[in-house]
């Protein structure tokens, strides 16, 4: 029966399943015996209550003494951390203000991170708009201030649907003929285009992001840890179109965003649960981020591990590598920087690995009046496997069983050199398949608040559907932790 155990939060005590299980449990999870509803939730409030955590802050390097913690606290063997060295881009003060014809304080919605700086006086120019899908030529914006919508680039659910293995959708929410976008989605084309800004002599730049206020507030994107040199913001649709009409007018703007940057060490959680065998099996999430939704994959898997270091360790048929990588939101370089270090012992011997990031989330978008609003649907989720029959089979079964709808089991198809067929895909799981050439499952979904900071996210999270998740991810590490290798190593299916 369950037994009082002392919660790894501070100044709280919740009941939770405790006692040791037997073999029948390894063979089907018991739900009973998982972290009940309630510590989800209150893990989830004070993540939250954190705010944003970026890449080697105070806040992200304490979150990471409570995730170590808490691995410890739930008895997971062997934890420990690992050194993740890289420089820190660290924000100050930034705003913006027109300065000429008129004077006064323009709203902004965020900083446009990795994006440079400048003196705390900032810098001055005029405002010259760069037309959707251009790139300025070199010196043509000389000692100007840019002012560009932020690309989203959709696609479209029957495009998703052609790239996929399955689709779990029984309610029936996706439509075929609409399109996934989200404000984030261009990233790569936003990318281009700030890298192209250099060039053009540009001495700041003003990114629109096509959403009220409440959806671009809190905007932190692209994350890729490359330092620029034009220093820029976000702004929202409304104060985007009043902008638009100030450049059309020869109106002069000053943009403000101190910065520093700085080395800095931060670190990857590692823990091991013993097996029968050593051959691994990785649940990996990551540790940095926005809001509490981006990301609650840690949490999730240590509720994962409470549960499965219970099991008799003979009815473990393998072990189990808990990974927590720092630096997400800085180009990926603690996956990067693990999967490196662990080419010659770990990796050899993993069998597979499963990446979790954003369970449980709900669509919120903007509505017929303009406003955020939660829709009442699940967040779309996909997961990213490889060309392997036993591995989508399994995916596909994990999803049905956690009533994790809508969802598909798509292919990797972000042209990545060094993944096994060339390909990876977005997420935290990526360079686990591309550089370690681990067969990587990611679960990720992507809601629109995927990468606002000072946006809450508890009315946003449905913690019912987070603990099937969880459970049903749990019944699929059983699962393949009783599948032959040699069925799990084949890249068997037709890939794009």
């Amino acid at each position: 029966m369950a037994s009082a155990s002392s919660s790894p939060v501070e100044g709280a005590t919740i009941a939770w399943p405790s006692r040791s299980l037997g073999a029948k449990a390894a063979e089907t999870v018991d739900a009973s015996q998982f972290l009940p509803l309630t510590q989800l939730r209150r893990w989830h409030q004070e993540l939250d209550a954190m705010g944003m955590r970026a890449t080697g802050t105070p806040v992200h390097e304490h979150y990471i003494d409570v995730l170590e913690d808490r691995l410890k606290q739930v008895g997971v063997p062997h934890v420990h951390t690992e050194p993740v060295p890289f420089v820190k881009w660290t924000p100050g003060r930034w705003s913006l203000q027109a300065v000429d014809p008129v004077q006064g304080q323009i709203p902004t919605a965020s900083y446009i991170p990795y994006s440079g700086h400048t003196s705390p006086e900032g810098v001055s120019g005029r405002l010259a708009v760069i037309k959707p899908g251009t790139t300025p030529a070199s010196g043509s914006l000389a000692g100007r201030i840019a002012v560009f919508d932020v690309p989203t680039s959709p696609v479209s659910y029957a495009t998703m649907e052609e790239i996929s293995y399955g689709i779990y959708d029984p309610r029936r929410f996706i439509d075929p003929s609409a399109q996934y976008s989200r404000p984030w989605g261009g990233v790569a084309a936003l990318i281009v285009l700030l890298d192209s800004l250099e060039a053009s002599g540009a001495i700041g730049c003003i990114g629109i992001i096509d959403l009220p206020a409440a959806g671009a507030h809190g905007s932190y994107y692209p994350y890729d840890g490359h330092i620029r040199t034009v220093p820029g913001v976000f702004v929202d649709a409304t104060v985007g179109s009043q902008l638009k009409a100030m450049a059309s007018s020869g109106a002069r703007a000053s943009l403000t965003l101190t910065a520093t940057t700085e080395p800095f060490v931060s670190r990857n959680v590692v823990g091991i649960i013993p097996g029968r065998t050593d051959e691994v099996v990785i649940l990996n999430s990551h540790t940095d981020g926005p809001n509490a939704v981006e990301d609650n994959g840690p949490n999730t898997i240590i509720a994962m591990a409470q549960y499965l270091r219970r099991l008799p360790p003979d009815a473990l048929p393998r072990s189990v590598l808990v990974s927590f990588t720092t630096g997400h939101f800085h180009g990926g370089i603690g996956q990067v920087t693990f999967a490196q270090d662990h080419r010659e012992s770990t990796l050899p011997k993993t069998v597979c690995a499963l990446t979790l990031e954003h369970l449980g989330a709900l669509e919120w978008e903007e509505d017929a009046r303009g406003t955020m609003a939660l829709t009442g649907r699940p967040e779309l989720g996909v997961i990213f496997v490889p060309e392997n029959k036993a591995i989508v089979q399994a995916c596909l079964a994990a999803l049905q069983r956690a009533q994790a709808d809508p969802a598909l089991a798509l292919r990797p198809y972000v042209a990545t050199p060094g993944s096994p067929n060339g390909f990876g895909w977005p997420g935290e799981g990526t360079q686990l398949w591309s550089i370690g050439h681990v067969m990587t499952m990611n679960y990720i979904t992507g809601p629109t608040y995927l990468l606002n900071w000072g946006v809450p996210t508890l009315n946003k999270c449905d913690f019912n559907r987070m603990r099937r998740e969880a459970i049903s991810f749990t019944q699929m590490t059983l699962d393949l932790s009783l599948t032959p290798r040699s069925s799990l190593s084949a890249l068997d299916l037709q890939p794009l």
